[in-house]
């Protein structure tokens, strides 16, 4: 269970990041508006209670940009996915991204749940994870983050064995993992080596359930 444990952390990186998807507020939580009807979406929570939180369970994916994007890595998406399980590709309901680096790709696992999805990779010292998801969960407000400037709100945290990056693309929460064996690896020294992983993964593979959801068929 630690692959899901690990996405809900991932996830967790950028929730109050993206517009909608999360908010936190102390004191007693307004549950209904001016007129006396409950607020759709929030619900009521005990008195006294320390923080309200509200998530929406699942983002709109941009369809129209995730298809420009399959466009535009033409085949190369579907070569690097060609060691990954069909049957989990086809059954994932949002874009897949893959690193334009064939060592990474040839012994990957995917591991899809329909609108989310995890993909580890072993390399030397280490290893790597890719996923994207359309839920967010909140980060406490203790984990330190790194947060760069630009549309894709990219964010980037320290882990107890590595480096972790989030960003959002076509309406997709996407993080990408490093976690090293070796305290002084340099990969999970700083975040150079995290930020160039995320930098290259670019290529977009589609299995069945997202061509659908994007209009381009089975």
């Amino acid at each position: 269970m630690r692959h899901g444990k690990w996405l809900a952390a991932a996830g967790a990186v950028v929730a109050t990041l993206v517009a909608g998807a999360a908010f936190i507020s102390t004191g007693k939580a307004q549950t209904r508006d001016a007129t006396g009807a409950p607020i759709p979406g929030v619900a009521a929570v005990r008195p006294n209670a320390a923080a309200v939180l509200v998530v929406r369970p699942r983002g709109r994916v941009d369809w129209q940009a995730a298809v420009g994007g399959l466009r535009q890595s033409a085949n190369v998406g579907e070569s690097l996915a060609t060691n990954l399980n069909r049957e989990q590709v086809d059954m994932t309901a949002v874009p897949i991204l893959l690193p334009q680096d064939a060592k990474l790709t040839a012994g990957a696992r995917i591991y899809s749940f329909g609108d989310y999805y995890t993909i580890t990779s072993n390399t030397a010292g280490g290893r790597v994870s890719l996923s994207g998801a359309t839920t967010t969960l909140p980060m406490p407000a203790s984990k330190p983050l790194k947060i760069q400037t630009g549309p894709e709100m990219l964010t980037i945290q320290r882990t107890v064995d590595g480096q972790l990056a989030s960003c959002v693309r076509y309406g997709v929460l996407y993080t990408v993992e490093i976690r090293c064996d070796a305290a002084g690896d340099p990969r999970c020294a700083d975040d150079n080596y995290v930020l160039g992983l995320v930098g290259k993964t670019t290529a977009v593979v589609m299995g069945k359930a997202a061509r659908e959801a994007a209009g381009l068929g089975g």
